[in-house]
């Protein structure tokens, strides 16, 4: 079992809805890429990560925090509170030349959150579809954004693409940002980040705030100042050691960046939300780590889908506490409605997926999940779904080892998955709250249980949308810039 943290269970707790105070609080959303459950300090000392672990031994720790097994798959989840099998997103990450984007469809988190007073600002990665000005975002309810279009891209340069084939993305709003080439980019974030707080606390403090961080960390191409990487003289694996600088260059922007809301006076009405995209990628140039969970990024095998999250809020009036119930990236939405005022009947009536899961932040010290069951994908021949203690993985991909931490050796596979199957299978049914790490098939021995898990599997495949994932079409990259406006 994984060992949990040891936080006190005492709860003292004095937050009220923000119809009960006249008061909505300001949303700081904070959104790591390929960070792995192993790849946090409160999970992994070998992390240096303080200032993460200090704002999340005073919060709330979601040791059941689930998401999709990849960036765009849970972007568009997070911002639409639908799965994305239901809106053709589930497929995988947006390639640079895809003529497409997060349907036009539907409505985005930060546009409700205007439509309830907010200011909205995003930083850091889209990977949400920039051929057209339509889906940018702020076409899609920022009134800001500073960062890249796409999906990855060196942290100095700004290049992204094969050889011969590079081009520049970066701007701020639809103007390209020259400017941001030669500086890392989670400096540039930070600095980005605490300009809006400052500015917002000066001249608009009157509205509440929703900040939509998008750390590049810790996706590669892999890179971090040299300072950071001097915090890690121990690890000789190059890719590790990067990974670990990364990391813990990201611990110095969300401290600057938790500072700033509290010399500017906003943290006290302030909820921050800390969590990873999908599992670390302990290959291909990756160094993330998802120890003790099966599986990595791209998988939906638990180190894939579940991923590191807390909340911190100095409206929790919590000494820190450790919640082990199911929440899923599409829950934010009706959660952060609720926060900012919206009705009960308000929120039912959004076509939606996720969950009011505003308990959590009311009074989490009794927080049961309002979710009982979750979709981590539905594709055509694959994926993966829980219901309860039970999580049914459907034609699984072959990525199914436990990946011990990196130290001075390069990283081996614990063991492969215990399965009383003769060869390969379609299902396999784990326990995931008595057995987190997979390690043994159920299929066989609970025929029952997997009956029912199947028929639900296929009941929600019934109601898939197809993928859409149209071939490159070209067009996307003009005069060594990533452009929009090409289809």
């Amino acid at each position: 079992m994984i060992e949990q943290p040891h936080f006190s269970s005492f709860f003292c707790l004095a937050l009220l809805t923000g119809h009960a105070v006249g008061q909505q609080p300001n949303i700081v959303f904070l959104l790591a890429d390929d960070l792995g459950y192993n790849d946090i300090g409160y999970h992994n000392p070998d992390i240096i990560t303080p200032n993460i672990d200090l704002l999340a031994s005073q919060g709330v720790i979601l040791e059941q925090n689930y998401v999709q097994p990849i960036c765009t798959p849970t972007r568009s989840a997070l911002l639409t509170g639908t799965y994305p099998f239901h809106i053709g997103r589930q497929a995988g990450p947006l390639t640079y030349n895809q003529p497409t984007g997060l349907t036009l469809d539907k409505k985005l988190l930060p546009q409700y959150l205007q439509d309830k007073g907010y200011a909205t600002h995003m930083i850091g990665k889209w990977h949400l579809g920039f051929c057209k000005p339509e889906y940018l975002p702020t076409s899609r309810g920022f009134d800001s954004h500073y960062g890249y279009w796409g999906g990855a891209e060196d942290y100095y340069t700004k290049m992204v693409g094969p050889p011969g084939n590079q081009g520049y993305d970066f701007y701020d709003g639809e103007e390209v940002e020259l400017s941001a080439a030669g500086i890392y980019s989670t400096e540039l974030y930070t600095t980005r980040a605490n300009t809006i707080i400052q500015n917002h606390a000066a001249e608009t403090a009157d509205k509440p705030l929703f900040l939509y961080m998008a750390y590049q960390a810790t996706h590669t191409p892999l890179a971090a100042p040299q300072r950071f990487q001097d915090m890690y003289p121990h690890i000789s694996d190059p890719d590790r050691m990067m990974f670990s600088a990364a990391a813990s260059a990201l611990d110095e922007s969300v401290m600057n960046i938790t500072q700033t809301l509290k010399d500017t006076g906003l943290y006290d009405n302030t909820i921050i939300v800390f969590m990873g995209d999908n599992g670390g990628q302990p290959g291909n140039r990756g160094g993330g780590n998802n120890y003790p969970l099966r599986g990595m990024k791209g998988t939906t095998w638990e180190g894939g889908v579940r991923t590191p999250a807390f909340i911190h809020s100095p409206l929790l009036g919590a000494s820190g506490i450790s919640v082990d119930h199911l929440i899923h990236v599409t829950d934010w939405l009706p959660t952060f409605m609720k926060a900012a005022g919206a009705s009960d009947e308000e929120i039912a009536d959004i076509s939606m997926d996720g969950v009011d899961q505003w308990d959590i932040i009311k009074d989490p010290a009794n927080f049961v999940s309002n979710r009982d069951d979750v979709v981590l994908n539905i594709e055509e021949t694959k994926g993966a779904y829980r219901k309860g203690d039970y999580k049914i993985v459907v034609q699984p991909e072959s990525y199914s080892g436990q990946f011990k931490p990196f130290m001075i050796q390069k990283y081996s596979v614990k063991s492969q998955l215990q399965t009383s199957h003769s060869g390969s299978s379609m299902y396999y049914l784990f326990n995931v709250v008595e057995d987190p790490e997979e390690t043994e098939d159920l299929s066989i021995a609970l025929p029952d249980v997997l009956d029912e898990m199947v028929q639900a599997f296929l009941s929600l495949r019934d109601e898939m949308v197809p993928a859409d994932d149209p071939e490159d079409s070209g067009g996307g990259l003009q005069d060594g810039v990533w452009v929009t406006g090409w289809c």
